[in-house]
């Protein structure tokens, strides 16, 4: 029996973007995948939080300044597979995507989930 991602629904916009990553892991053959903020906080996660919480605290330091991290550290962290880093866009503010395991392209349907999954909430029409 397949199970439909959609079915895996909720409007709390965390828990939202950790169902949406932990399907998009599946995709993609991703072993995990962390959503971090440009501060290096976890926003969403598919896979172990402890481990989203430490590779969204480097995930700054990788991209912008990869030469102050102690070697051995990333792949300490991933135990060895590939670590890939997207940038992406929440509420116009900057925030990095980061999987390990099969080397992937992420689509631009990436980037739409987020922007609904994280949108401002519409105000309500009186009644």
């Amino acid at each position: 029996m397949t199970h439909e991602r959609r079915q895996d629904r909720s409007e709390n916009p965390c828990l939202a973007g950790d169902l949406y990553l932990r399907a998009v892991a599946q995709r993609t053959g991703l072993e995990h995948l962390t959503l971090a903020t440009h501060e290096g906080l976890l926003l969403a996660g598919a896979g172990d939080k402890d481990l989203g919480n430490r590779v969204a605290a480097v995930a700054p330091l990788y991209v912008e300044e990869p030469a102050s991290l102690r070697a051995g550290l990333i792949d300490e962290l991933t135990d060895g597979q590939p670590m890939q880093v997207w940038r992406v866009t929440v509420r116009d503010r900057p925030f990095y995507l980061i999987g390990f395991g099969t080397l992937t392209d992420m689509s631009e349907e990436v980037q739409d989930a987020f922007d609904r999954i994280f949108a401002r909430p519409t105000p309500r029409a009186a009644n």
